[in-house]
Formats: structure tokens, sequence, C-alpha cells
């Protein structure tokens, strides 16, 4: 008989070690399922609340689990006590508010008082819930057939929930359950992002629609700001579990290797962990905690003792960890500016493209209009361009002075007789008029390096017998 029992014994001490061999203490093992737990954010102890008694537990105090008897236990018989119970994750004592919101519970000196004077009212069930400024909020949530687009305020004052007022004159965020969530304190801001809501009115059809925006919320003027959108591989939906730490927003993504997210809304990023602590584990929906004293996760796992009947573990995993192998960082949301920015640089080349074209057309006007001017010093009959002097030749410089005073123009029998020097006959001059035109022309382009020649010469279309000679109207001669 002995023997049979110490066979027993061993057996289910190998049983919870593997188990639970990544914990870094002996775990609690629980029978029943009317349990909760909780972090005493004061002294770190870890808390199971059960139905006739509670456990501590606290590394720097004792390595064992103790279990006392209740002083005082207000929880209503109308909860399944106690998993319809919500941890809130922030505050400052160990409270919890009843699932759809209204009682507010408060384990304080080894009891369970009720704090509020409502009632259940079973109106905001899968709402976030946080602290801020000593009072529990609770966002949005599921109840009576709609999901809510409110926040509600527990006040200490009158131990009573009220509506919280939005600012006037503002898009608000659809209505939703299970969002992943984020609150900064200091600024006063509300992060809210994902969930899931109705597709239609319940009467109509009761299919879910999945959420991808992202959103922030300013405690101190009411007001909501839409930041972005997310991918689908980052919404809710798989994830289970949420916790925060250290600012964060932590999930245990479903599937068997457990893998734990890290989302920051405030900075932007989403981060994926392959963490072998949770490998094969079957979690159970009583939540996961982190105590803020000693960095550690407090879970729940579910497993069989060795008479077939289920049974609970709850254990001690530290944070750091689930976070040693990390598989996937990116960003988390993108904001309407990274969805349209391929769109605004394109119209951002297409005007490029357009402004450039106008300045080159205009530019290549411009020279076309703009001319080059050469200056004819009189005193020295001397020509340049630019400062470089072109050593025209003395009847070369008397026939372009003669030009440039008669309008930069000449025909060609008034060059002929410009030109002439006595008795030559006709091809005489035309060949010395050729040679004057072509000569002036080389010496131009030689010395300025234009390639327009300086002369031109023009034929009348409709005899083209007559001629003119002409400076080139690309160049100002400047006196």
């Amino acid at each position: 008989m002995l023997r049979n029992v110490f066979i027993c014994l061993l057996s289910l001490s190998l049983f919870i070690s593997d188990i639970t061999c990544q914990s870094i203490n002996q775990p609690l093992v629980l029978s029943s399922e009317q349990f909760n737990i909780a972090v005493n954010p004061q002294n770190g102890d870890y808390i199971v609340l059960a139905k006739d008694s509670f456990y501590l537990f606290n590394l720097s105090v004792s390595g064992r689990w103790r279990s006392f008897k209740y002083k005082k236990n207000d929880l209503d018989t109308v909860l399944k006590q106690p998993v319809e119970l919500n941890f809130i994750h922030d505050a400052k004592q160990v409270l919890f508010f009843a699932g759809g919101g209204g009682q507010v519970y408060l384990f304080k000196d080894s009891s369970i008082i009720r704090k509020d004077k409502s009632f259940l009212q079973k109106n905001q069930f899968g709402a976030a819930s946080f602290e801020f400024k000593d009072k529990i909020i609770l966002y949005s949530g599921y109840g009576f057939y709609s999901y809510k687009p409110y926040m509600t305020e527990y006040s200490d004052k009158t131990n009573e929930w009220f509506l919280r007022p939005y600012a006037s004159n503002q898009y608000l965020p659809k209505g939703r359950q299970a969002v992943v969530f984020q609150i900064d304190k200091q600024r006063g801001y509300f992060y809210m992002s994902s969930g899931y809501t109705l597709n239609k009115p319940y009467f109509e059809d009761v299919e879910n629609l999945d959420l991808n925006d992202v959103w922030r919320f300013d405690l101190n003027t009411n007001k909501w700001k839409q930041l972005g959108y997310i991918k689908d591989d980052r919404r809710i939906r798989n994830l289970r579990f949420p916790f925060f730490a250290k600012g964060n927003f932590y999930a245990i993504e479903k599937g068997p290797n457990n893998a734990v997210v890290k989302i920051n809304i405030a900075n932007n990023s989403f981060e994926k962990f392959k963490t072998d602590h949770l490998v094969d584990q079957s979690l159970v929906e009583y939540g996961t905690v982190y105590n803020t004293k000693d960095e550690n996760i407090l879970l729940v796992i579910q497993g069989k003792d060795l008479r077939d009947k289920h049974s609970f573990i709850v254990s001690i995993v530290p944070l750091k960890e689930l976070e040693k192998n990390l598989i996937i960082s990116k960003k988390y949301y993108f904001t309407v500016f990274d969805r349209l920015w391929p769109f605004v640089l394109m119209i951002v080349v297409l005007m490029s493209v357009v402004f450039f074209n106008r300045a080159f057309k205009k530019r290549k006007n411009n020279q076309r209009n703009e001319k080059l001017v050469i200056h004819f010093n009189l005193a020295v009959n001397e020509f340049t361009f630019s400062e470089i002097k072109i050593p025209f030749e003395d009847e070369q410089i008397q026939f372009l002075h003669y030009l440039v005073e008669n309008g930069g123009e000449i025909s060609n029998n008034d060059l002929l007789d410009f030109i002439k020097k006595g008795q030559e006959s006709l091809d005489t001059l035309k060949k010395r008029k050729l040679k004057l035109i072509l000569d002036i022309n080389q010496i131009f382009k030689i010395c300025t390096g234009l390639s327009k020649p300086f002369l031109l010469e023009l034929k009348d279309e409709n005899d083209r017998r007559y001629k003119d000679y002409l400076i080139n109207p690309i160049y100002e001669v400047r006196m």
C-alpha cells in the first residue's frame, strides 16, 4: 500500500516538473477552476484568489506558495467566482471589476472588499481596462447586442460608474472588443488599435468585422486622433493572454509554439519572439500578469493529474526568457502618408518633370531671345567680344562700321558700290564681296569660338538674284 502511494506521489511530481520545467519556482497546482490570479503592485506578492482561501508567493520572502483564509469575502454570488473578474494591470492596488462592468472589488488585508454601489451591468464585456489618475476606465466592449464606442469611468467619491464625455465635433472610432492598447500616463495618452466589431446590426447579421485602424485618445482633452492602419498579420484575433510590461503591450500568439508578441503603438514597433518556455503548453484563459518588482509574469497552464482529472498549474516565468529569440521586428502600423506615398511620389515626379521641362524651354527661349553683345570702339576702331579682341583688317572694319551705321543691313548692289575701287568688272567685285564676307565670318569664328556666323546672306524669295547682307540677329553691336 505504502509502495503504491509512493509511486503515485513520485509520478505526480515528475508530471508537474515536466509541464512546468521552465518555471523559476515550484508551481501551484489547483484542482478547482474557480480562482483568479493577480500581483500586488505594492510589495510584489503573487496572488491566487480561490473560492475559500487565497495563496501568496514572493520570491524575496519565501520559496513556496502559502495558503490563507479570507478575513472577509464580499464577492457577489452572481459571479462565477472569481473567473469572471478582470484584474486592473496597472493600478496602484489589487483591483478587480466584474466582466461587463459594474461591480468593483479590492483585495486588501486578506479580504475581498466590494467598493462600488453599482450593479452587474453586463454592458462592456471584453473592454480595455486601465487606471488613470486613480480612476478605473473602461473603453468600449460588447453588451446588449452591440459594441460600445464610449468610455466609462469609476468614481471613488460616489462609488458609481459614469460616461466619460468626449469633445464635440470629432470623428469617433467604432466600438469594438479585444483591442491592442497602451497607456502613456505621463502625457495622458490612451493608444488603441485592432479588435473586432459587428459588420452589420445584430438582428441582420452576427458576423464580426475585423478592424485595422490605430487611434490615440488624449485623456486631458478627450479628443481622438487616428494614427494609421495595421496589416492583417498584426491583428488581435490570434493573440491571447495580454499583459503590460515596461510600457509595452504583450500577448501570446495562439498556436503550438505560443510565440510572444510585443507591441508599442506609441513607438510604432512590432516584435515577435519564439520561446522554448511555452512550447506545447496549454495556457488557460485566466490571464497573464506582469510583476514590476521582479520582472516575471504569472500565468496558468492546464494539465491532467494521474486520475485523469483536469488540474491547473500556476507558474512564474521570467519575462526576459520570453524575449531571447527575436523572429520578427517591423513597424506596427502604417500612416495614411505611408499608404499614399507611392502616389505622392508619382505626383512629385510628374510635377518635377513638368517644372524642369518648362524651365528648360524658358531657358532655351531666353537664350534665343538674349543677344550676344559685340562691342565696337570707334576711338581705336576695334571690335571685342567678352573682352576678346577680334583682329579685323582695316577694310573689314570700315565695312562693318558702315554696316552698323546703316542699321546692320545692306543690299547686294550697295555692297558692290562700297567695295568698288575703280574700273573693276562685275565678276571681280563679286569675288571681292564673297571674300570679304567669308573672311569676316572666319576671323569672327576663330576669335570668339561662336559657331553662328557674324554676317548672313539673305535672298529674295521671288527673285533669287536679289540679295541682302546683314549682321546676324543673334548678335548686337554696341558702339
